[in-house]
């Protein structure tokens, strides 16, 4: 039985609670660890972990075997090397961290200590993301050439410190790495960024941001951002076009009723459809599945067959960050800035 501390208490880590909990056979949250003992034992007694306030303690104990980081992103650096140092596994949030040097630290912790990280790019773990990539890999739809991508939801009402650029690097930080992630997954090796931001966010954070980024194999252009009203579900999608079709997964989501900004959905809606170059349209049909939970079964793999993490890396991480970072060098100098 795998051990799991989680540092943290909003809604992530209740996200990653209740992924745990899929895995009852197999792992066990045995600590929650937040910086109040109230925010702490909001999330300990869903699942029938110790509280605590102190974070250290929590990462040395014995029954620990992997620390779930769901901590601001200012904080990863701290407790990343924390939870290796003392032998741990890792599964840290996205983004990696802030900066590449942070980014880098963390890669080399793992390193030194010999441990596992996995970082929360949970979109390598969602289905019909996993299919649509299974497809193009088959040739599908030929060779890829360009790649559209968005990630919009309402300003989040859930913290107060996601919107500030200086904890979170806005949008094109915090948001669409999954999708920077995506699109180098796609078109290979990210060369240069050209992005522009909708003015006027809180702190003046670009908040609303579309982005083009070249890349070795085509083209991907990502629109993501935080400024949607309430009213506006949380919404996704990506098309892959090639030389002989195209796929497309939409995704929108509810209304959340208990923190974040994902809540119910109709999975008829969100279909995966195969265009191809000749006749009609292809419905894809994917089992559904909890990413969170997949993505929690995935390192449990790894660890029970003792092999290292090789998807969502701490370098696959890195990678998406610096897309980010330079689309908002871009947003910031009006030029394409290379990645």
């Amino acid at each position: 039985m795998t051990g799991v501390a989680i540092l943290g208490s909003g809604f992530m880590a209740r996200t990653h609670a209740a992924a745990w909990g899929a895995h009852a056979d197999r792992a066990a949250v045995r600590v929650v660890a937040s910086r109040t003992q109230a925010g702490a034992a909001s999330v300990a007694e869903g699942c029938g972990a110790d509280a605590t306030d102190d974070l250290a303690a929590a990462i040395a104990r014995d029954d620990v075997d992997v620390v779930d980081i769901c901590l601001p992103t200012t904080l990863h650096r701290e407790w990343a090397e924390a939870a290796f140092a003392a032998g741990k596994d890792v599964l840290l949030e996205k983004p990696i961290a802030l900066d590449p040097a942070d980014a880098e630290a963390i890669i080399a912790a793992r390193d030194a200590s010999g441990r596992r990280l996995l970082v929360g790019l949970v979109l390598r773990f969602w289905p019909e993301y996993e299919e649509l990539h299974a497809l193009a890999a088959q040739g599908a739809i030929g060779a890829v050439r360009s790649v559209s991508a968005l990630r919009l939801s309402p300003p989040p009402d859930w913290n107060d410190w996601m919107i500030d650029p200086a904890q979170s690097g806005g949008a094109a930080v915090d948001l669409m790495v999954h999708d920077f992630d995506q699109v180098a997954m796609l078109l290979g090796e990210p060369l240069r960024v050209h992005a522009g931001a909708v003015p006027g966010g809180p702190h003046g954070a670009p908040q609303h941001v579309v982005a083009t980024v070249t890349c070795e194999h085509g083209t991907g252009v990502v629109e993501g951002g935080l400024l949607l009203p309430p009213s506006y579900p949380f919404t996704s999608g990506i098309r892959v076009l090639g030389d002989a079709g195209v796929l497309e997964y939409p995704f929108s989501a509810g209304a959340s009723e208990d923190g974040g900004n994902i809540g119910g959905v109709d999975q008829a809606a969100n279909a995966l459809t195969r265009y191809p170059a000749a006749g009609d349209a292809v419905r894809v049909d994917v089992a559904s599945g909890d990413p969170w939970a997949r993505q929690c079964a995935y390192l449990l793999d790894r660890i029970e067959a003792d092999q290292p993490i090789d998807r969502a890396t701490g370098e696959d991480a890195l990678r998406a960050l610096r897309i980010a970072l330079a689309a908002n060098r871009s947003i910031a100098s009006g030029a394409a800035e290379a990645v």
